[in-house]
């Protein structure tokens, strides 16, 4: 049996076809790695998400780096998710494993304009406590908080009497947030700073601590003036207060427990004339002082010489 030898052209000839088929399945492969995904359908009708599109058969589909959905042999997917939190720009990017993402925005979905909202007011109820027990602080916002929320930082002026977490967050859509305010027992009554801080805005309010004794008690005391002399007493008891040439000795001031409603009355010396009272902060009418817990009122009475 004779053997036919190929001819050199013939052999080239075969070698191109080979190559070119190798290169066209190359291409084909290529393409396939390289395929994106492309959107066919993409809303949002309230919090319900469908996409659909078509990407590389058998993938899963992620959803702004979410997985969501996979898509079916011939490569095309539906992807529906409910609730679905809205974006703030209402675009969407898909991607089945590719190099490339494919974008699309939401029809149904209105954008989100940049949040303006800062702080206004920061609030605290109690304003006064004995050591030991809570407050509550209230950070309100001038507008509802941005999606994700606002956060607020908190700190205290003086953790010896107060402290605060280091931060509330006021919730997405909402305008205000409450924190707990922790006092610590107090050898003597002070006062603590609670600052709050979000978006370069700055709101402080203030806490007293008190001891106990403190809070059951407030008082009352009198400030000689004038150059003359008398007597300053109180109903009920605890005030005797003899002024002399504007000093004044003996009981002149004194503890009544909180809420008592205190009348101071000024006799003047023979050499004497009683010239009224000097208007001075909870001490506007001497007839009727309410004491303060923990606070001390300052009342002046005015004696000259005849």
């Amino acid at each position: 049996m004779l053997r036919r030898e190929r001819s050199p052209q013939v052999l080239l000839r075969f070698t191109i076809v080979v190559a070119a088929v190798g290169m066209l399945i190359l291409m084909i492969v290529t393409t396939t790695a390289q395929a994106t995904v492309s959107i066919s359908r993409a809303d949002l009708s309230g919090t319900k998400l469908r996409i659909e599109g078509q990407a590389a058969a058998n993938k899963t589909l992620t959803v702004n780096a979410v997985a969501m959905g996979t898509s079916d042999g011939t490569g095309a997917f539906r992807i529906e998710r409910d609730p679905f939190a809205k974006p703030d720009d209402c675009i969407v990017n898909v991607n089945d494993g590719s190099a490339t993402v494919a974008s699309a925005r939401l029809s149904g979905c209105t954008a989100s304009t940049p949040s303006s909202a800062s702080l206004s007011t920061l609030s605290l109820n109690p304003t006064a406590v004995v050591g030991g027990n809570s407050a509550t602080g209230t950070v309100t916002l001038t507008s509802a908080a941005p999606s994700g929320g606002l956060t607020v930082s908190l700190s205290s002026n003086n953790t010896v009497a107060a402290t605060v977490p280091a931060s509330v967050t006021v919730p997405a859509g909402s305008t205000s947030a409450t924190f707990t305010v922790s006092t610590n027992s107090v050898s003597n009554s002070q006062s603590s700073t609670i600052i709050a801080s979000a978006g370069g805005i700055t709101r402080s309010s203030t806490i007293t601590v008190q001891t106990a004794f403190a809070a059951a008690n407030g008082s009352i005391s009198i400030i000689p003036g004038g150059n003359g002399s008398g007597r300053i007493t109180s109903q009920p008891a605890g005030i005797d207060c003899t002024i002399t040439g504007g000093n004044g000795t003996g009981n002149c001031s004194a503890f009544f427990p909180t809420g008592t409603v205190v009348r101071l009355d000024a006799r003047p010396a023979a050499d004497s004339s009683f010239q009224g009272w000097r208007g001075l902060p909870g001490c506007s009418d001497p007839s009727k002082v309410k004491v303060a817990a923990g606070t001390n009122i300052s009342c002046q009475p005015g004696f000259a010489l005849k």
